[in-house]
């Protein structure tokens, strides 16, 4: 174990993420382009310590308050949102890995404390068989944000229990991507610069330690907690994970704010008047601005909740657990609301696929569509446990 990294705070990590909206926002255009963060944009995350705010100190990182990545995000997204989502999710990876076995921890991180680890969270009716020690594993994931800068990936999958064969049960599982292939298929309207691409594993054997049983990470010890006794890692995982997304949201929306508010210093109707003057636009401002500012404090309180329970070490109760996910739901159906409403002011100018506004309007939609985020299945779970409904959700 590596516990020797400097230490670095919340705020140098934000300082330095503001610093870079310049960069990020003259290379938003190649980035989506590109499908992918450049080399140059990866290089600065590392080196600015992004990748490693969630990370063990115990193998070098910073594990800093929870939170921290969702602020990074809302920052870095004003100038690229896709860029705030690699920084975020990447971040977020550490915080996973950190549940995990001890001696996975170790394979990732003795090796290389600056190793960046990926995820997917949808596989395609994978082959999963087991064996001594392990799975046999063939199949394909997707989704898979900033894979191709990435070493490690951590994939979810159903197995058979090791004592039960017939009882199955959600694993995350932590393979290394130099044995896996890396499909090329992200070609989308939002998100668009997150390389989200597609893994392939062709007969790859995991072994056990490997693997960490999804309802273990419901709130309290996590496997993990062995060597991380930090509340990061006794954190429900479902039920906080959208924190790791929620902040691109935010940013993109205030982003595009920003952008109409300069703009309209300048802009004039076809009659020659002030475009600021119009009613209906300023109406339109105040309501957005009314928008995000409301998401951002709810988002703030139940991450302050969070905090503040995990160090306590209090576990949530699943109403509580379910109210997270339905809150930051809300949160992003606030920031398309804003954005959406925002929208009409940019006129034709709008339609340019390299218009900042345009970009937040498809980003944030792609935002909505995680399903982490995705309003009707968040609502449905937390409406149906107020009304005395059984949990529909047993991971969260």
């Amino acid at each position: 174990m590596n516990n020797s990294a400097k230490i670095i705070t919340r705020d140098e990590i934000l300082s330095r993420a503001t610093n870079m909206l310049p960069f990020l926002e003259k290379n938003a255009e190649k980035t989506e382009g590109d499908r992918r963060i450049p080399k140059a944009t990866d290089k600065l995350f590392q080196e600015a310590g992004f990748y490693k705010i969630m990370q063990p100190t115990n193998f070098g990182g910073y594990e800093l308050e929870f939170g921290t990545q969702t602020e990074l995000a809302i920052i870095l997204a004003a100038g690229c949102p896709s860029s705030a989502w690699m920084a975020s999710v990447t971040a977020c990876h550490g915080w996973l890995l950190g549940m995990f076995p001890p001696k996975a921890q170790k394979d990732v991180w003795d090796n290389n404390p600056d190793a960046s680890i990926a995820s997917s969270f949808l596989p395609f009716t994978p082959k999963i068989e087991r064996v001594d020690s392990g799975f046999r594993v063939s199949g394909r994931w997707g989704f898979s944000s900033g894979v191709d800068h990435c070493s490690w990936a951590i994939l979810t999958m159903k197995v058979s229990s090791k004592d039960k064969p017939k009882n199955h049960q959600s694993v995350f599982a932590l393979v290394p991507l130099e044995i896996c292939q890396i499909l090329d298929t992200w070609h989308t309207t939002g998100l668009a610069g997150t390389g989200s691409n597609d893994i392939l594993i062709e007969d790859v054997f995991i072994p056990d330690y490997r693997t960490v049983n999804m309802l273990s990470l419901r709130g309290g010890l996590s496997p993990g907690s062995e060597i991380n006794p930090g509340y990061l890692y006794r954190l429900p995982q479902r039920a906080t994970f959208s924190y790791n997304l929620v902040g691109t949201a935010i940013g993109a929306a205030r982003g595009a704010l920003e952008a109409i508010i300069s703009e309209l210093k300048t802009r004039m109707t076809a009659t020659g008047n002030s475009l600021g003057d119009l009613t209906s636009v300023q109406f339109r401002i105040a309501e957005a601005e009314a928008e995000i500012s409301a998401a951002y404090a709810l988002m703030t309180k139940n991450k302050d909740e969070i905090i503040f329970n995990g160090k306590a070490d209090i576990v949530l109760p699943a109403e509580q657990r379910a109210r997270y996910r339905r809150d930051n739901a809300f949160v992003t159906k606030l920031c398309v609301q804003a954005v959406d409403r925002l929208y009409p002011i940019t006129g034709g100018r709008g339609l340019s696929i390299t218009n900042k506004v345009n970009r937040a309007w498809r980003d944030v939609h792609a935002v909505s569509h995680h399903i982490a985020l995705t309003w009707d299945v968040s609502a449905s779970v937390s409406g149906a446990i107020a009304t005395g409904a059984p949990l529909s959700d047993p991971l969260l």
